[in-house]
């Protein structure tokens, strides 16, 4: 094995003499190992006798392989070798993950177990341009990742190159099970409520077979209730109402963009064998459509947390005169907290349970590590400011953002029912200021888009993007446009053809120009592109989409959106937009745990297995949310009128 990969490699790097210096890398770094039981220096008395178990064994491991024993055969064959197609883009060998973990050989200085090992190694002292290898290293279990990384590191100062990773979550050696106090509460909390969800059913489907009316607190805990008012659909009015049934299909398209974007995330920044199909996809047109688009769903949900909020706000004072802000809190925190917070706990409590793989370690890490700091600055919704380098679910930033601003709502909406058109102004302002604000930090810190461009101060995304200051123009463009509504909620506006020509063209125009400013910002070559272009783009796209959108409702809503409209507010998108929530909370813990942390090997990338991808984690994650609706979002419905009482009007 180790020659017919020696050959290969001497093949596609022939000719080279630094490249035969890399081939035998393996065979010299093996050679090294088994020298150093006598060499290495044990400076910490803690460590020594361990270090010294696993040098012996290091020492065992390269006798045995010299005489072909076959637990030493195997444990060397585990290795990664020199990748083939290193100038494809694939610059990854991690060998044999389960072949090393399941070797075992008993011998008087121990038992010599596997441990799987990944170095990163630059490789540039070798003259290569391409980046580091990722080299898969069978060692015994007995070596700490510590002494492997030392070992490692000195050898390949010698080779001239150098080792580049933390082994510490690169190392996966035989670990015995076990829960951690964390996993054992949760388990229990979890199976308790689990049990206490099951008798409900049960005693609404005995209040249902004897005729009599099931109490309140039961239905809203039965599982088959909730069930019932995910699933079931409610038939279109032919005529202007208030519903908004067009809302319905655009949250359903959002949620399955913002999967496709994150699916792209991950399949584009995985390890694959032909790297160069990765770049080139990553590039194309239509890649670019897809994975960048999806960032504007984001957007979309946050205006039509806007109109919503809007819509509520001024229902309520047209009839109460005044407006109940504490309960239009509480409202808010109780709709969504209990499943975030679920989330949360499930989440820091099992993500290390999910098999295992290279990755299994480093997302592990980054679930428990970031929530165990971050978990109440997520539930009280500011950890896009307070802790927005080691958020808690990083991309739950939105719920801080969305909520931060359904808080400050008041402040906007009750001046607005009072003077009207007068504050409308006021309103334009801050959203222009929120626009201009963004424009102006582009400018200052020199930022750009395209990947390959310099970070500048690595602050962007904190600055631009995580930012309520910097995303609210969308909601505060919502609030007008829910305004609107609310005012012409008790008429159809009639558009005149020429409008209607006019607003599906300019529709048509922005998504057109924002498709293909996509590509010129995010590709190519970033010094082509003027730093203004990248500072308008990012400072305006988000607003233009946001119109578009609302264009798009305001025709559907009066009933004038033709076969957009009918596709729209097909009733078939009812379920997946009352699970949109959860979906957005789950889909990406999902896919981590499914996917990224499984991973042992390359994956070959086409755009078929994208696509593939991308349905599976969309149904897994309607599956999930499902489960997640059931138990921890509809149940609370409608909590807040324990609290204030029973509203004497639905809104």
């Amino acid at each position: 094995m180790d020659r017919l990969a020696l050959c290969l490699v001497t093949f596609f790097l022939l000719g080279s003499v630094k490249a035969l210096q890399l081939q035998n890398i393996h065979t010299d770094f093996l050679s090294f190992l088994g020298n150093q039981s006598s060499v290495w220096n044990h400076t910490d008395p803690v460590t020594s006798v361990q270090d010294q178990s696993c040098l012996y064994q290091l020492e065992l491991f390269s006798k045995a392989y010299s005489d072909d024993e076959p637990w030493a055969v195997n444990f060397f064959d585990s290795w990664g070798k020199v990748p083939a197609g290193v100038h494809f883009g694939n610059v990854y060998e991690f060998g044999n993950f389960d072949q090393c973990r399941r070797v075992l050989h008993r011998h008087y200085y121990g038992t010599v177990a596997g441990q799987h090992c990944t170095l990163m190694v630059d490789v540039r002292g070798l003259n290569f341009a391409f980046g580091p290898i990722w080299f898969g290293l069978c060692m015994p279990a007995a070596c700490r990742p510590a002494l492997v990384s030392d070992l490692a590191g000195e050898f390949l100062r010698h080779e001239n190159m150098r080792l580049v990773n933390n082994l510490e979550q690169f190392c996966y050696g035989p670990e015995e099970p076990h829960y951690s106090a964390l996993a054992i509460a949760a388990i229990i909390l979890f199976s308790g409520y689990g049990a206490l969800l099951v008798l409900a059913t049960a005693v609404e489907a005995r209040f249902h077979f004897s005729s009599q009316t099931t109490p309140s607190y039961v239905k809203r805990c039965s599982i088959y209730n909730n069930l019932l008012k995910i699933y079931r659909t409610i038939p279109r009015n032919q005529t202007k109402t208030d519903t908004i049934d067009c809302i319905n299909g655009i949250r359903s398209l959002s949620m399955l963009w913002i999967i496709v974007n994150h699916v792209h995330d991950t399949s584009l920044g995985i390890p694959a064998s032909n790297g160069i199909m990765q770049t080139e996809y990553a590039n194309s047109y239509f890649g670019v459509l897809f994975h960048r688009l999806g960032g504007k769903a984001v957007d979309i949900f946050l205006m039509l947390s806007g109109v919503l909020v809007t819509i509520k706000v001024l229902r309520e004072l047209d009839r109460n005169r005044k407006l109940n802000v504490l309960k239009l809190w509480v409202h808010r925190i109780v709709r969504i907290t209990p499943a975030y917070a679920a989330t949360i706990f499930f989440a820091v409590a099992f993500t290390q349970y999910f098999g295992e793989g290279f990755l299994h370690k480093s997302i592990t890490a980054e679930n428990t590590d970031n929530c165990s700091k971050s978990w109440w600055s997520a539930l009280l919704y500011v950890q896009n400011y307070v802790h927005q380098k080691n958020m808690c679910l990083a991309h739950t930033w939105y719920l801080s953002v969305d909520m931060q601003l359904y808080i400050l709502s008041p402040l906007i909406l009750v001046p607005l029912w009072k003077y009207g058109k007068g504050f409308v102004p006021f309103i334009v302002l801050l959203a222009l200021l929120s626009i201009s604000c963004v424009f102006t930090t582009f400018m200052v810190n020199d930022y750009r888009l395209n990947r390959l461009a310099p970070i500048g101060d690595g602050l962007m995304a904190r600055k631009t993007y995580h930012a309520t200051h910097a995303r609210m123009s969308v909601w505060l463009f919502g609030v007008l446009f829910g305004y609107i509504l609310h005012n012409t909620q008790s008429r159809v506006v009639r558009l005149s053809k020429t409008v209607q020509l006019l607003g599906w063209t300019i529709t048509a125009a922005i998504i057109v120009a924002t498709g293909y400013s996509l590509k010129q910002v995010y590709t190519g070559d970033y010094t082509a592109v003027p730093l203004v272009a990248n500072a308008f783009y990012e400072s305006l796209h988000r607003s233009l989409w946001a119109f578009a959108v609302m264009w798009i409702i305001f025709v559907c809503v009066n009933r004038q959106g033709g076969v957009v409209d009918e596709f729209l507010g097909w009733t078939g998108w009812q379920p997946m937009a009352k699970l949109s929530y959860t979906m957005y909370l789950l889909h990406i813990w999902l896919q981590a745990v499914t996917f990224t942390m499984q991973l042992k090997t390359t994956i070959y990338f086409s755009t078929m297995n994208l696509f593939y991808t991308i349905f599976g984690l969309t149904g897994l994650s309607m599956a999930a949310a499902t489960v997640w609706s059931v138990a921890f979002e509809y149940p609370f419905f409608g909590a807040e009128r324990i609290l204030f009482g029973k509203s004497k009007s639905h809104v």
